[in-house]
């Protein structure tokens, strides 16, 4: 769900629009469509199919057949031709060409899911059906490396030497790795866990990132630490579908009580493992991106969809203990047009009077029904679980997208701010993203529905210790800065001394766990700032600084650190009693 739901919301070229969640079992062609469907079949994840289908009507300039699967090609060629001049300039050609290699869902496929639908199924081409496979003769080298395999695995024959010469031969061979790979994993659940088997993985292994121990499940902790331990190129764990793994062997498997273990490994992945609870793994692994069956259940659970909203029965919300973890995201808005008026600013012009402004919880967006404009300001708590990588990567992300969502829904605001997070994982040099958890808290904050848990003002309060990611929207609902300026040149004040700015800014605050009289509550800082807080290793401290500083150059205009000297006073307000003019209980 959440792989679907980013998606289609983000785009590689930096864009982002907002999609809504239908209910499970909407049937394929309800609700409000004018440009049909997309479907994916997803039964072998290593062999997704897709198609389009039309089943009422498109607002297409061309006509299309309907309730039939539809290709790329077919569904794009519906809309402004792709032999138009500017298709290739548009994208439309390489878009299109990057389908050619992939499978069509077929006509019975469609017929045999939604037998109810209006198919046609006269018209379903024997052609299309997926052929049976035809077993082929093996070649004189599959079988001499079948031979191979034998002999590695033969239990008559386990001597440490012995095995070590033949892999030294069989190293040399073409598609040795592989081979030897698929043959110990399909007699996983029959291996032994000998030395010599250990070491046979531990080549079969050689360039893999990722270790599913499921398929070894019938291994021993102690046995399944030594496969861990040989591999220092693994950095992505699976232990899901584990039933009977414990939390002591969990920490067993990861060395988590052997300060002299180095493990490469910054992911792990418990999902049906009934015995691991969501709160050891973020209480016992802090430093690692976490992926657990409950954040993805709550991701999925949607309150305003499936229970009447005068009902209280929400899900509680996350917090968690690790005191790296970033427990909030604060977005302050300043509209615009507030933004161009002189009396909310101070005799400098360049900072904002805090104390003169407003906040309305009746008017989110920054217009209060035309009278004095008010700021808008949310403290959401944020219910998945962030190591320090994952916080810097999220907010780069986070930072990136932003200036494309729509201001003026609070729906696509937060949506997409939970996408952000939810799509990056640990650092990494190729540009990849993995698929996290769904923030519950970000997903569904808006105007329709926000939880309970959400409304109440002592949920806010920032433990000390912990951290919040802090955004400043200004004119965050100007069109661009063009627009912010048009209106500024319009306003009839010969005595303005400031340019209005349509940016974004951030800190990282912290609860200041040493705050007393003469010590502030907060401490406010930049992303190096942060890192130096929270991450120990030295070594792993400079990777990431230096991982944000060549990062952080490729952010939007206008996108940057608040250095202020008036950041703490923003902080200070956030979670002060009053709020920005919102009563908000604080605990003490």
């Amino acid at each position: 769900m959440t792989c679907l739901v980013t998606g289609a919301s983000f785009s590689l070229d930096g864009y982002y629009h907002g999609v809504l969640i239908e209910p499970f079992f909407m049937s394929y062609d309800g609700g409000d469509n004018n440009n049909g469907i997309t479907i994916f079949d997803i039964t072998e994840p290593s062999d997704v199919r897709y198609c389009f289908v039309d089943f009422l009507g498109m607002e297409s300039e061309r006509e299309v057949d309907l309730n039939m699967p539809l290709t790329a090609r077919t569904y794009l060629a519906a809309y402004p031709p792709l032999d138009d001049a500017d298709a290739d300039e548009a994208g439309f050609l390489p878009l299109v060409e990057s389908f050619e290699g992939r499978k069509l869902i077929t006509l019975d496929a469609l017929a045999e899911t939604w037998s109810d639908g209006a198919w046609d199924t006269e018209s379903i081409n024997e052609s299309n059906r997926d052929l049976a496979d035809v077993p082929k003769p093996k070649s004189l080298r599959d079988q001499s490396m079948d031979r191979l395999l034998d002999q590695l695995l033969d239990p008559s024959k386990e001597q440490e030497q012995y095995v070590q010469g033949l892999i030294a031969e069989a190293d040399h061979l073409h598609g040795f790795i592989l081979s030897l790979r698929q043959r110990l994993y399909s007699q996983a659940l029959d291996l032994e866990p000998s030395s010599t088997n250990i070491q046979l993985l531990h080549k079969a292994l050689e360039g893999e990132t990722i270790l599913d121990l499921n398929t070894f499940k019938m291994w021993s902790a102690e046995h399944l630490v030594k496969l861990v331990k040989g591999n220092n190129n693994i950095k992505t764990l699976i232990l899901s579908n584990m039933p009977d793994l414990t939390e002591s062997e969990l920490k067993t498997i990861l060395s988590l009580e052997d300060s002299s273990a180095t493990i490469s490994i910054d992911t792990v992945v418990v999902l049906e493992a009934p015995n691991i609870s969501l709160d050891f793994m973020t209480k016992h692994l802090g430093n690692y991106d976490v992926y657990h069956t409950e954040l993805f259940r709550r991701a999925l659970y949607n309150p305003y969809q499936t229970i009447p909203r005068d009902q209280e029965s929400v899900l509680p919300a996350l917090q968690f203990d690790a005191p790296e973890t970033p427990s909030q995201l604060v977005w302050v808005g300043i509209p615009g047009q507030l933004s161009n008026d002189p009396r909310f600013r101070l005799p400098n012009g360049t900072q904002f009077d805090w104390d003169r402004m407003k906040f309305s919880a009746q008017v989110p967006f920054g217009y209060n029904g035309g009278k004095e404009p008010t700021i808008s300001y949310m403290n959401i708590l944020l219910d998945i679980p962030l190591s320090a990588a994952k916080t810097i990567q999220s907010l780069r992300r986070l930072l990136q997208y932003m200036p494309s969502f729509d201001s003026y829904f609070n729906d696509d605001i937060f949506r997409g701010a939970a996408g952000c997070f939810a799509t990056t994982s640990v650092l990494n040099d190729d540009g990849c993203h993995s698929i996290g958890p769904l923030s519950q808290t970000l997903a569904e904050h808006n105007q329709r529905y926000r939880p309970s848990n959400i409304e109440n003002g002592k949920d806010h309060y920032l433990k000390p210790g912990h951290w919040a990611i802090v955004l400043i929207h200004e004119a965050f609902d100007a069109g661009d800065q063009a627009h912010l300026d048009r209106q500024a040149s319009g306003a009839d004040d010969t005595t303005r001394t400031f340019k209005p700015l349509k940016r974004l800014r951030y800190m990282l605050a912290q609860a200041n766990p040493l705050a007393g009289p003469s010590t502030p509550r907060f401490v406010t800082v930049d992303v190096p700032g942060y890192i130096a807080c929270v991450v120990k290793d030295p070594g792993q401290a400079e990777q990431m600084k230096a991982w944000w500083v060549r990062e952080s150059l490729g952010l939007p205009d206008g996108t940057a650190y608040y250095d202020d000297s008036d950041a703490q006073a923003i902080v200070e307000r956030v979670y002060s009693k009053e709020g920005f003019g919102q009563c908000n209980e604080a605990q003490s």
